[in-house]
């Protein structure tokens, strides 16, 4: 495998690294600990093969699951709820980084079958808030739920990350559109310190005041435009030499804005949310992998290359 090529996996180094995937030689960072008996993941860190053999004797730290009280639940359009709930501190803690999310469940499902990968639209004083469209057994229990189980937190809600999160003077463009703008208020306070920060938001779609009033309030700029006619974010890409890109959409929409910043130029940096099927979090079910250059990978732990996913074969 060359060096430029090796994926990183989003808990690498972290509280729950040495995770249940290096314990049975399936470790997505250490090629020690994949069957490929060649150190060269240039890892600067801690190294995992060594910590797995000082904790080989211990199970893996493993991810909490919390019973959580909702504080607020309001249908904001049409089978699309804006929950709040009250939970832990030791969980907000490490929800406010951008890319975040949890695993939910109604307090009546004791089964981890319906336990629902959302992502963290914003955290305020231990209030966690998040936006649910009810579209099926799991959801329709969670939004009519008065308490839920939070399991967390996750953090691989967008592919991309180390652009944001080294992004300093920058210029940087969020095109959002559909329900995966909620994850846009952790990357505009991510970025809004230190760089521009422009908002372009789909009015063609579902628009989520509570979402708007946050970034106009955290102090970016925003504009709207009509996804059928995307020569406006060509022309802003253009006009304003912007640097970075963040994209919340679905597949096709995120295609669409990697072909329009390549015709540009393609050492823009490139971020996109995770719309991938997500079902156990944990790199262990199978349900998120798609085939890059003949290999299966895991897109709930794995942080790829934004180009290098789109161009991706899908289940």
């Amino acid at each position: 495998m060359e060096r430029q090529k090796v994926k990183n996996c989003i808990d690498s180094g972290g509280n729950f690294c040495p995770c249940n995937l290096a314990y049975s030689n399936d470790c997505i960072r250490c090629n020690m600990l994949n069957n490929n008996n060649c150190c060269d993941c240039v890892w600067q860190g801690v190294c995992i093969l060594n910590t797995l053999n000082h904790n080989k004797l211990y199970k893996p730290n493993e991810r909490k699951q919390y019973l959580c009280k909702i504080v607020e639940n309001k249908e904001i359009e049409k089978d699309v709820y804006l929950m709040k709930i009250n939970i832990p501190n030791e969980l907000s803690k490490d929800l406010y980084r951008p890319g975040s999310y949890v695993m939910l469940k109604s307090k009546e499902k004791n089964s981890d079958i319906f336990n629902t990968p959302i992502s963290v639209m914003d955290i305020e004083n231990d209030i966690l808030e998040v936006v649910i469209r009810s579209v099926g057994p799991k959801t329709k229990a969670i939004v009519k739920s008065s308490e839920l189980y939070v399991k967390g937190p996750y953090f691989n809600g967008i592919f991309g990350l180390e652009n944001i999160n080294k992004a300093f003077n920058e210029k940087c463009m969020l095109i959002l559109s559909g329900l995966s703008q909620v994850n846009a208020i952790k990357v505009v306070k991510k970025l809004i310190d230190n760089n521009r920060v422009d908002v372009f938001i789909n009015s063609d779609g579902i628009l989520i005041d509570e979402v708007t009033n946050k970034i106009k309030d955290l102090g970016a700029n925003i504009y709207y435009f009509d996804i059928n006619d995307l020569e406006v974010i060509r022309g802003h890409i253009k006009e304003n030499n912007i640097g970075l890109v963040y994209c919340a959409s679905n597949l096709a929409v995120s295609k669409i804005i990697r072909d329009i910043v390549d015709s540009i130029d393609d050492t823009i940096k490139l971020s996109i949310s995770n719309n991938n099927l997500i079902c156990c979090g944990e790199g262990m079910c199978g349900a998120c992998g798609i085939e890059i250059n003949g290999e299966i990978v895991k897109t709930c732990k794995s942080q790829i290359d934004s180009r290098i996913f789109l161009d991706a074969k899908f289940k």
